[in-house]
């Protein structure tokens, strides 16, 4: 593949790891309802495998290729975990807050049928972070998946 072509394919991806935040808005709009259904969600973290395997298979360093697909989760879990646990409500930014909640939100209807199943009260911050670990461990299980994969293919 010459060079042209395998930067084009590398920015591709790196362009995936922005669909949980626009999916994120999109769900967050009266158009939608402000409801994102459990299949989707499930759809959602098929899809979301998928993007750690594209990362896995892209042609620089895999740690970094790791970082870069993790990179924005990693730096609005941070956002979110800042906004809403170390900032005071009338401190909060509502820009950082938005973004760092729209992010986790393609998850949140499983984040909360897992959180249901240890303590049936509504607490939307766990709801949050639940997401985000999920995402990161589906991302993380396609990334390794293909890892894998490759190495038995050169064996």
């Amino acid at each position: 593949m010459n060079n042209s072509l395998q930067t084009l394919e590398c920015l591709k991806t790196y362009s995936l790891i922005f669909i949980p935040l626009i999916l994120g808005f999109l769900i967050n709009t009266p158009i939608f309802g402000y409801v994102f259904p459990f299949p989707f969600s499930i759809l959602f973290l098929a899809f979301w495998f998928w993007v750690g395997v594209k990362f896995a298979k892209l042609n620089v360093g895999k740690a970094y290729s790791f970082l870069i697909g993790n990179s924005l989760t990693i730096i609005t879990f941070i956002l979110y975990i800042w906004s809403f646990f170390m900032v005071s409500d009338a401190n909060r930014n509502f820009l950082i807050a938005a973004i760092s909640q729209s992010y986790a939100i393609p998850t949140a209807s499983i984040s909360a049928r897992i959180y249901s199943l240890t303590n049936p009260q509504v607490f939307t911050n766990e709801y949050v972070i639940i997401s985000y670990l999920l995402m990161l461990l589906v991302f993380t299980a396609g990334f390794l998946y293909e890892l894998k994969k490759a190495i038995d293919s050169t064996d």
